[in-house]
């Protein structure tokens, strides 16, 4: 059975309640364009070993694209412009939003179902070290991941790169699934200031090499390289997640000002 998706009565009884907007822009046209082309095996995107060189200036040659590797992975690359907004309105969203179903909802009305902190606390700000047990549609298949937030120096970025969230905010997780000790990627996003708000740069690897169980003993890690090898990714997958990624960031960019305004200071 299809969960349910969208605005329910008891949604309409909350503060925010104006904020609720089941109208979905169009992706852009660039992106589309990418999503129309076939397999993009030519393009190579940023690896994960070398993921702080997000923090250098100016940008790479592709900042919207999909790759499908050799190993079965795939990585999602999308640039979100966001004018208005600012860093620390996003690094305040992500300990926000986790705590209530109808805050989940505002992201993506018609894709995000539910959203609950794995330490059943509520109303705090801090998200790093949490774990946020998530269920939305990607495409058209429900997905039910969780996401371990874990901070940027995990990664390899420094602390002084971290440090001005005025300027820069890094989002960092690790996935994994809920019901079974398994992990199969990572996300990354980056908030940049810009000259009239701020921009993302959203970066996914999933699958092949990023899959591993929960755990360092021999067994896990024995178990994880049989999997990484059997488990290849679909294309379709990879256009699925950009699209939504791109769908998503837009449409909270046009009111989290004022939603930050509202209920995050």
């Amino acid at each position: 059975m299809k969960k349910q998706i969208g605005y329910q009565k008891p949604d309409f009884e909350t503060s925010y309640a104006k904020f609720y907007d089941e109208f979905i822009e169009p992706i852009s046209l660039e992106i589309e364009g990418i999503l129309n082309q076939k397999n993009q095996n030519q393009f190579s995107l940023l690896s994960l070993e070398n993921v702080t060189n997000l923090h250098e200036k100016g940008y790479f040659n592709i900042e919207n694209g999909y790759f499908l590797s050799n190993d079965g992975s795939i990585q999602v690359s999308v640039l979100t412009p966001m004018p208005n907004v600012t860093p620390p309105m996003w690094d305040w969203w992500f300990g926000w939003h986790g705590s209530h179903d109808n805050r989940y909802k505002l992201w993506h009305p018609r894709a995000h179902v539910s959203a609950v902190w794995e330490d059943g606390r509520a109303d705090l700000k801090n998200y790093i070290g949490r774990t946020s047990i998530i269920e939305e549609y990607i495409g058209e298949k429900l997905e039910k991941a969780a996401i371990q937030f874990i901070s940027p120096t995990e990664l390899g970025f420094s602390e002084s790169q971290i440090a001005d969230k005025n300027q820069v905010v890094y989002i960092c997780a690790r996935l994994g699934y809920v019901d079974f000790p398994l992990d199969f990627g990572y996300l990354v996003h980056q908030i940049r200031a810009t000259e009239n708000g701020s921009e993302m740069r959203s970066r996914f690897w999933l699958g092949g090499e990023n899959i591993a169980f929960r755990g360092e003993n021999f067994v896990s890690k024995s178990l994880s390289k049989i999997i990484q090898k059997l488990k290849k990714l679909p294309e379709q997958q990879a256009k699925d997640l950009m699209k939504h990624c791109s769908e998503e960031m837009n449409h909270l960019a046009k009111f989290l000002p004022e939603l930050y305004l509202a209920v995050g200071c």
